[in-house]
């Protein structure tokens, strides 16, 4: 079995065997310099995700007061603060502020891991003010910054509606910021992340005799082998051929990624709300099948939405590697889904560049490969018109010059005719009801091989034509007819061979 490695990955540093420097840089301080930065960057990258949680919780706080002032009050009521924080102390708890412990405990095993482990100094607590103190600092300022909300509601409510729009925005971004901040967290295995797996203070006690009595038997039964086992590194994994099935399962496109090819290439925030909500078709499976639908469209010369269907695998793609292509929880799919579309969706980006130019490159690449296509379908066109071979068709014929294909309708009401009527399509049951055999066979030269042998099948469960034999080609047809022949000769012979009578 091989041995994954993969897992030491994430270690920042681990001894002194792991750095190698410049011979003119002293080892020891390069290391305890490298050590210092990391330390430095964890922790203020930890200060951060603390600044932005405390930010997100009380502007989450302070919208729900401004929401329920607006709904609970006019706006005359509103120009009185006395009134307004009367409703507001009424309903919600005067003294309440950010508590992170209290935040842990409301929101158990929903709250994220990278948020769990954080620690607030009591300072830190204490310095934040109370939600109802910060909805009457804000009215304040609202007032002293435009005098006419003073004494007129309406334009009040206009600026407080305005401030909480900014907020929702402000939420919008620190949370994308929050969720590449946790990101590059949990990439890192730091000392918090250890924990006792097993701690155990007592053995496994033996079976009892009566046990081990039972399963001595079966043992026994057993023959004894000594097997030789050699544990190799890395070893190569054995390739298994798959068949075309299981090739045509792998490129099936599934209903979510077909809804998801239909998002415009310009909605950005729509493509990343839509991968959040289906985060299992982000695969290098579910990118090919959506590639192998953008060539049938530029086979068909429909260049444009050939461009749309690769811009949308390539957003499959993207974020399919970077979460391990399936093999990720759903959790990291989505943060991976938000953290991509953060970064393509500034149009000067250099990973929306990035991103843009490669969608280019497979355009070009594909064009290229369904004009070659193209080219060789013409090629093998020419060629059969030159050597006038043409493709095999399944004609209807008898295979006895004396007798005829009958061509006949089934009976209404029957099990046969609503076959007939179901799963013939119309086109062949308008050309059994001419009732000639001729009519049929130019339904069948419109049909490849595959197609018009399932029609067979039909013909049979229905039993509109009697058939004694079917050919692919005139070739096949002669000799089938020798056959036939051959036969019938033989049975003439044993019926005239003379039969003698014994008497005893």
């Amino acid at each position: 079995m091989p041995i994954d490695y993969s897992k030491w990955d994430k270690i920042e540093i681990s001894d002194d065997s792991d750095v190698e420097v410049h011979p003119n840089v002293d080892k020891q301080s390069f290391i305890r310099w490298k050590q210092r930065d990391i330390h430095e960057k964890r922790m203020q990258r930890n200060i951060e995700i603390k600044s932005i949680l405390i930010q997100l919780t009380m502007y989450a706080k302070l919208n729900e007061r401004v929401d329920y002032l607006l709904e609970k009050l006019t706006s005359t009521e509103l120009l009185d603060n006395t009134k307004v924080m009367s409703v507001l102390n009424s309903e919600f708890d005067p003294q309440e502020k950010f508590d992170y412990d209290k935040l842990i405990k409301d929101k158990g095993s929903t709250l994220r891991k990278g948020l769990k482990d954080l620690k607030f100094d009591r300072e830190e607590i204490e310095n934040t003010p109370c939600y109802n103190e910060m909805i009457e600092d804000l009215f304040v300022q609202i007032k002293d910054d435009h005098p006419e909300t003073k004494t007129d509601g309406d334009k009040l409510i206009e600026h407080l509606r305005e401030h909480r729009k900014k907020i929702d925005d402000v939420l919008s971004k620190q949370t994308i910021k929050l969720d590449d901040l946790l990101y590059q967290k949990a990439q890192l295995i730091v000392s918090d992340d250890l924990h006792t797996g097993f701690d155990r203070s007592f053995l496994n006690k033996d079976k009892p005799e009566e046990e081990v009595k039972q399963d001595t038997p079966k043992a026994s039964q057993t023959k004894k082998t000594t097997v030789t086992t050699t544990e190799t590194i890395n070893s190569p994994k054995p390739i298994e051929d798959k068949s075309d099935k299981e090739i045509l399962d792998e490129l099936e496109l599934l209903p979510a990624t077909k809804e998801f090819a239909k998002i415009p290439s310009d909605n950005l925030s729509e493509a990343a709300e839509f991968l959040i909500k289906h985060p299992s078709i982000c695969t290098e499976q579910q990118k090919d099948a959506l590639i192998m639908t953008a060539f049938d469209l530029q086979l068909e010369n429909k260049s444009d939405e050939a461009k749309h269907i690769i811009h949308q695998s390539l957003l499959l793609q993207y974020v399919g590697q970077l979460s391990g292509n399936g093999k990720a929880a759903p959790a990291n799919v989505i943060n991976t889904i938000k953290l991509f579309f953060s970064k393509i969706a500034a149009e000067s980006s250099p990973a929306k560049h990035a991103f843009l130019e490669d969608v280019n490159q497979t355009f070009t690449h594909i064009k290229g490969r369904c004009e070659i296509i193209k080219e060789e379908q013409r090629q093998n066109a020419s060629n059969n018109e030159e050597t006038g071979e043409e493709e095999a068709l399944i004609q209807l014929k008898a295979l006895d010059d004396n007798t005829e294909l009958s061509v006949n309708i089934p009976k209404e009401g029957t099990k046969e005719y609503e076959i007939f009527t179901t799963k013939l399509p119309i086109e062949f049951q308008n050309a059994i009801k001419t009732e000639s055999i001729d009519e049929v066979n130019k339904e069948f030269a419109k049909l490849k091989i595959e197609d018009a042998e399932k029609i067979l099948e039909i013909f049979n469960e229905c039993g509109v034509i009697g058939i004694s034999g079917y050919i692919e080609d005139e070739k096949e047809f002669e000799e089938l007819k020798k056959e036939y022949a051959h036969e019938a000769v033989n049975q003439e012979e044993q019926q005239s061979a003379p039969v003698e009578d014994t008497v005893d």
